[in-house]
């Protein structure tokens, strides 16, 4: 098994609510790997005008 270190940034649109953001995360990193651990370091206003924000994750994969 090898264990790879990822960040990964995500669009947080505003149709996710904050109780669903988890299953969100979770569903979008699994495309990457299995996934062993993650955790949100960075989250900023998006310029467009849809209100969306973006998340930066790292995140620990087993390929």
């Amino acid at each position: 098994m090898k264990l790879s270190s990822v960040d990964y940034y995500l669009d947080w649109p505003v149709s996710i609510k904050l109780k669903n953001l988890r299953g969100f995360i979770i569903i979008n990193l699994e495309q990457k790997g299995d996934l062993i651990r993650w955790s949100i370091v960075d989250i900023q206003n998006s310029i467009d005008s849809f209100g969306t924000k973006k998340l930066k994750i790292k995140a620990v994969v087993a390929n």
